[in-house]
């Protein structure tokens, strides 16, 4: 980035009018950025404007980040551009060039940094909310130091409070628990109950859910709040079930005169005559007389021929079955459903409680505590009066991906500019979002287009009446109305790309998207694109799948990373053209293959483009547990935990950690019965096998003094370079996991006790999925989903599996109307099997499997949008799809109509198809002979050794016995003494600053404070004893304004480090003396008589500060504050100490192991 400004077009210029509240569609490549900051830099420009009231909410960290530095960049360059350029760039934004608005401008980038926090506040929405809860943390309740919760902590207290949900032994909760790990495992257990915690209002407040919950759930089914068995044998009675239509079918039947006809012509009979219980009872016979097992007619020829509307009574009868079965299923519904929802509440209850004793914040709730702050909480009308003086203008990047909880906290925000004193007062106030309803993609979120589109016109709304008030009175300031502008102009992508995504999309329509508004056609830029459709892989196609791959992946899959990774290599050796910004051959860094999901194949993408060597930047996310180099590692680290863990102790064997072949394995660990296998590899003469169990003697050593990631970089750099080993044998693509693993290793040990086996029980606790900005991937190939292109782009962009079909409905919910509200409360539903799915579930799954296939086609708009001069689009077919082709509803199946014309032959497809045409190749340049590289020496090539251990530094203070009372004082007495010696000290250290005629008082007082405890005697005594020495001439210089109290001293003498604190230090030009202070009370009375522990200290201060100072005379002496009295100590009588320094000791040595 640069920082220039580039001119606005058309709307662009309209939407960044800082006087207009502007609501901003902007299709994919349209500048929208540009806009976002050419709008931050009009509202700076405005006279009187205060950069601290400019509010820029965006999507993503890496959004908001950019967002900062384009705006500081063009403040930066404002100040030092010349008068004539600066005034063009500001006629680029259609901002006044006056000199008053020039000077502005150059003034600007020193406000924005005066802001408070140093700057504007550009925010992710979740960093909005953390600021919002730690200004106001009493009224959010939360406790200070509350700590965002990261994945594995989640995992971790979510195990940890089901348990003590269990434990508790509550009989309904605990067998609901184990009918649902019946019925879907126990993963799903955790699943659901930490699901239940996100409904949060469903289980506190006003109306909330309390058992016993089956009426409340009758009630959403919409069954009688004691529907029971009687109403469900009350549907086969006389009055609801169509008797007459049965009785009208007996004479076709038997007039058929067939078994069949007899056979159900008897069951009818006998099924009317039965009661109502009964009826019920005997339900399926209609499906193997009238209907099929599926409730659909049976073919009756016979009967028909006799009664033409036979077929029609048959559909009347088997709607009426159908509503039958439906009672009994939503009564079975409602028991199995009232349960789990009862253990769901109280686990999310448990799950707050458990949260906030640990200090801990979700991301979920950041955003519902401050909506409910601004929204419900008794506090909120004052807290946003406070916000309200804060932010005067509010920006919202990527709107369409705001969901309605996100929403109340940005129109909470605004709700006072359109009404009160906020609407009636001098300034101009404004809302201003960009979005696209065509990109919004994050619905497992709770995003949508509709929320995009309802917030717009409520804010409409809101406005219109607002002008409507200001119309009708005398003298209010002129009223403004909600803008809404569209952009369609891209400046990223080749026309004829964009003609191909318009014609996809014009074949769906709107409607399919889930848009209310008409789709806008793009128009691009005039150059060179092509959109290519490869032919689809299957396992049986025919090509080559390269080397063999050990992964469990369907043979197509592999083949299809397999064709891509060539494809890639051909085009990087034979060269694709590419014309932004200039003619030139695509490289690595050009390329994005984009994947729907984030499965197995993407990890395969890039291995087979490392096996290719091509450079490839690895997926966007990666799930740390899944790679074989980790897996190999954690073996290690689960060896050092429980070393008699045979199944992990072979993992590690034949890891390239050690190196073992599984013929290794078997013939070296092949034991009796109930030896193990590492008593047996100790007790081993085998000479490959000692060697081995000496390397995992040393893993075990250092387990117990290494952290988990000291160990794991030993074991990667170390001597028993298991780096180099894991490359070799998995290849560079090893490389990545690796790293990330010593990242969270290190993050464990900074946040956690250093525990090895806690290091294991949290790394399991989770996935944890490792999310890495692939924003900025250098010179190298990306592999992302398409949720996580978003944002981004690339010249060429590949689409890998886009012949799977859309995804089916995501989790269920049921409507809950309550009174006096316009919002309905969602009541979660586990996953259920089809049969079990009916009445409002039914509707409820029809319209969330409506809502993923909308969604899906926004997906394919998202993904096709990315390229900007070079789209590919491929698939793979697994064998039940090899015959029928794609998915009916899969991208590739969509778009391969639009294309026209026959296939093109293609050497690793098969056949292509294209739109468009690439530009003319670009020649290649010969590449420079390589010069030889030089050979590496041989220190290179060594492992590294042993890590050297620091000598453990040498206190002055604690040289020889301690100086001590003779004979001892007992302990209590001791105390006192030591007490008495730091508040001398610290009188001392503090007295000398203080003028003399203060001295007395400020030290009374100062002991007074510290001391109060103490007799008043003691304290005057220990004053006096203070101002005594200070009194002393002899001392003048020693306690004078050149003086230094408590210096930190820390020399090498002789290879020997010296660290202490000198009680006194005075420095001259050719002079150095130090002074230790000494509280016995029995004082010596000359030389001779000081102990030898005080002068060995002394002598190591002096052989410090020799070292320190070099060239000057070191004085040392000792002053026992009792008498008072000074003692130099002459060189002569220290120097013999000073030989005699202790050498340098280890801070710990090896223990023994065995």
């Amino acid at each position: 980035m640069s920082g220039k400004v580039f001119p606005l077009q058309g709307a662009q210029r309209l939407a960044v009018d800082p006087r207009e509240s502007v609501w901003l569609s902007a299709s994919a490549g349209t500048g929208k950025t540009q806009v976002l900051s050419a709008r931050v830099l009009r509202l700076l420009l405005e006279k009187g404007a205060d950069p601290s009231q400019i509010l820029c909410l965006t999507f993503t960290k890496a959004g908001a980040a950019e967002m900062a530095v384009r705006v500081s960049e063009v403040l930066a360059r404002w100040v030092r551009l010349p008068d004539t350029e600066l005034a063009g760039e500001l006629g680029h934004l259609g901002a006044p060039s006056d000199p008053e608005t020039r000077e502005r401008a150059r003034s600007l980038f020193a406000r924005v940094l005066d802001c408070p926090g140093g700057g504007l506040r550009i925010d992710t929405i979740h960093a909005f909310a953390q600021y919002l809860l730690a200004a106001f943390p009493n009224e959010a309740e939360i406790l200070p130091g509350s700590r965002p919760m990261e994945d594995r902590d989640r995992d971790l207290l979510a195990r940890e409070v089901m348990a003590d949900l269990v434990a508790a032994g509550h009989p309904g909760i605990a067998a609901a628990i184990a009918e649902l790990s019946r019925r879907k495992g126990p993963d799903a257990v955790q699943g659901w109950l930490m699901r239940c915690a996100r409904y949060r209002e469903l289980w506190e407040g006003p109306g909330a859910w309390q058992p016993p919950m089956l009426p409340r759930v009758h009630k959403v089914l919409g069954i009688p709040s004691d529907a029971d068995e009687v109403w469900v044998a009350d549907s086969c009675s006389d009055d609801v079930f169509p008797i007459a239509t049965l009785r009208a079918m007996l004479p076709p039947l038997l007039a058929w005169k067939t078994s069949t006809g007899d056979k159900s012509a008897d069951f009818i009979g006998a099924w009317i005559a039965k009661t109502s219980a009964d009826r019920f009872e005997a339900l399926p016979g209609f499906l193997t007389t009238l209907l099929k097992k599926d409730g659909t007619p049976r073919d009756m020829k016979g009967a028909l021929k006799n009664d033409p509307n036979f077929v029609a009574k048959q559909e009347e009868i088997g709607e009426a079955v159908g509503r039958v079965t439906e009672r009994r299923t939503l009564i079975d519904l409602a028991r199995f459903l009232a349960p789990q929802l009862e253990a769901g509440r109280a686990f999310a209850l448990a799950w707050e409680e458990a949260k906030a004793r640990e200090g801990f914040v979700d991301f979920d709730d950041q955003i519902a505590r401050a909506a409910r702050l601004l929204r419900d909480s008794d506090m909120a009308a004052w807290i946003r009066y406070k916000l309200d003086r804060s932010f005067d203008h509010i920006l919202v990047d990527e709107a369409q991906d705001t969901n309605r909880a996100q929403w109340d906290i940005i129109e909470a925000l605004i709700d006072d500019f359109f009404s009160g004193e906020g609407a009636r007062g001098d300034r101009v106030r404004t809302i201003f979002t960009v979005g696209d309803f065509k990109q919004a993609i994050f619905g497992f979120q709770g995003t949508s287009p509709r929320n995009f589109s309802e917030a717009r016109e409520r804010v409409r709304e809101k406005m219109r009446q607002t002008a409507e008030a200001a119309a009708e009175m005398r003298g209010a300031p002129e009223a403004r109305t909600l803008k809404d502008y569209g952009l369609d102009q891209s400046y990223r992508t080749a026309a004829p790309v964009l003609e191909f995504v318009d014609a996809a999309m014009a074949a769906l329509g709107p409607e399919r998207m889930g848009l209310d508004d008409p789709y806008l056609d793009h128009r691009g830029q005039g150059r060179p694109g092509l959109v290519t459709l490869w032919n689809t892989v299957h396992a049986h196609s025919g090509k080559d799948e390269g080397e063999a791959d050990e992964s469990w992946l369907g043979r197509h899959d592999r083949k299809l990373a397999d064709c891509i990774a060539r494809q890639v290599r051909h085009w990087l050796d034979n060269g694709f053209a590419l014309v932004k910004d200039k003619n030139r051959n695509a490289g690595p860094g050009d390329i994005m293959v984009l994947v729907r999901k984030r499965r197995e194949l993407a990890a395969l993408i890039v291995a087979r483009l490392y096996r290719h060597g091509v450079p490839v930047a690895g997926v966007d996310r990666l799930r740390l547990g899944n790679p074989l180099a980790v897996r190999d590692l954690m073996a290690a680290l689960r060896f050092a935990a429980q070393p008699l863990d045979d199944l992990r102790l072979a993992e590690l064997l034949v890891s390239p950690l050690i190196g073992w072949s599984q013929e290794d394995l078997l013939h070296r660990a092949y034991r009796p019965a109930g030896v193990r296998l590492w008593d047996h590899l100790r007790a081993s003469d085998d000479a490959e096998v000692a060697r081995t169990a000496a390397t995992l003697r040393e893993i075990l050593r250092r387990a117990d003094f290494d952290d988990p990631a000291a160990l794991l970089r030993w074991m990667l750099v170390g001597p028993m370079d298991g780096r180099r080993r894991l490359v070799a044998r998995l290849g560079r693509e090893a490389n990545d996991p690796v790293d990330e693993l010593l990242n969270v290793a290190a993050a464990f040990t900074s946040g956690h006790t250093a525990s090895l086996q806690g290091f294991i029980r949290w790394f399991d606790a989770g996935e944890g999925e490792i999310k890495r900005e692939a924003g900025e991937a250098g010179n190298q190939v990306r592999v992302m989903t398409v949720h996580g292109s978003k944002g981004l782009q690339a010249p060429i962009v590949i689409l890998a599996d886009a012949a799977i079909g859309p995804d089916g409905a995501g989790d269920l919910e049921l409507e809950e109307s309550l009174p006096g509200s316009t919002r309905a409360r969602m009541v979660p539903v586990p996953a259920l099997p089809k049969a079990e799915i009916a009445g409002p579930l039914s509707a409820a799954q029809d319209a969330s499997a409506a809502a993923g296939l909308q969604e899906h086609w926004r997906l394919m708009y998202v993904a096709m949008t990315r390229a900007e001069e070079a789209l590919f689009i491929g698939g793979s077919l697994g064998p039940r799809d090899a015959r029928s082709g794609p998915h009916e509803d899969s991208w590739y199946a969509r778009l391969k109509p639009v294309f026209t014309g026959e296939g093109i032959d293609d050497p690793i497809w098969g056949a292509r198809w294209e739109w468009g045409a690439a530009p003319q190749p670009v020649a290649r340049t010969a590449p420079a002979p390589a010069s030889p590289e030089p050979a590496l020496p041989d220190w290179a090539m060594r492992p590294v050794g042993a890590e050297p251990r620091p000598p453990r530094p040498l206190a002055p203070s604690g040289l020889g016995e301690i100086e001590g009372s003779d004979p001892p004082l007992p302990p209590e007495i001791a105390a006192s003494a030591a007490r008495r010696g730091v508040l001398l000290h610290a009188l001392l250290e503090r007295l000398p600053g203080v003028p003399d005629s203060e001295r007395e008082a400020r030290a009374q007082g100062w002991l007074a404070r510290q001391a109060g405890d103490l007799a008043e005697a003691e304290r005057e005594d220990m004053a006096s004893r203070a101002l005594a020495v200070l009194a002393e001439p002899d001392f003048a210089a020693l306690f004078g304004p050149d003086a230094l109290a408590e210096v930190p001293l820390a020399a090498t003498v002789a290879g020997q480090v010296i660290m202490g604190t000198a009680d006194r230090l005075l420095v001259t030009p050719d002079e150095v003396t130090v002074v230790d202070f000494k509280t016995a009370r029995r004082p010596p009375d000359r030389l001779e008589a000081i102990p030898e522990a005080t002068l060995r200290q002394m002598a190591a201060y002096a052989a410090a500060l020799e070292a320190i100072y070099p060239g000057r005379t070191v004085m040392a002496a000792v002053l026992y504050t009792q008498t008072p009295r000074l003692f130099a100590l002459p060189g002569v009588l220290l120097a013999p100490y000073k030989t005699a320094l202790p050498g340098a000791q280890e801070s710990f040595a090896l223990p023994p192991l065995e």
